[in-house]
């Protein structure tokens, strides 16, 4: 059984997307952010290309969450990276982004040590309900200028818009022979 992992800033919609994909609410949802402390997972069975199948969702805390302490921050980093590194059956990262905020220092980092460890990730753009059309155009550009040729998929939780392309999209890379 495989493994796609979520990660991204608190608050994104990382718990949503998840139950999105899965048409059910297996992840935890909550309104504060930090609300995911560990790293969750999750044996989810899907329907793939007509058929069935399982992998493992981990659903990991939000970076850049500002109420606890440095030293818990830090215990987060090093239970992620070592998480990643060490996981033969993670096949790739997922990483959520919230349509309405602008890439900052702290993404740009997340962005380095995903490339400097090259580790395969796509790029979710959520909340994209909550931007008007001419926005979402606008922000699909700079995304997708910003990150090459990383897959960027642009959904919304809420509506379930770009689901099946992104469960597809994951579908492919867990099918891929490593």
């Amino acid at each position: 059984m495989l493994e796609v992992g979520f990660i991204g800033r608190s608050n994104v919609g990382k718990s949503s997307l998840i139950n999105c994909l899965l048409l059910r609410k297996l992840a935890r949802t909550s309104s504060s952010p930090g609300a995911t402390k560990t790293i969750n997972l999750y044996k989810a069975e899907y329907e793939y290309r007509g058929k069935k199948s399982v992998m493992i969702i981990s659903d990991f805390p939000g970076f850049g969450y500002t109420r606890i302490s440095k030293s818990i921050y830090e215990g987060w980093e090093r239970m992620i990276d070592s998480y990643v590194q060490n996981n033969p059956l993670l096949k790739r990262l997922i990483w959520v982004f919230d349509v309405r905020r602008n890439f900052d220092e702290l993404d740009s980092l997340a962005l380095s040590w995903l490339n400097l460890r090259n580790i395969p990730f796509s790029f979710a753009v959520n909340k994209i309900d909550k931007v008007s059309k001419s926005e979402l155009a606008i922000r699909r550009r700079e995304f997708e200028k910003l990150l090459g040729t990383v897959p960027v998929f642009f959904v919304s939780a809420k509506d379930r818009t770009g689901r099946k392309e992104l469960l597809y999209h994951i579908g492919d890379v867990i099918s891929r022979p490593s």
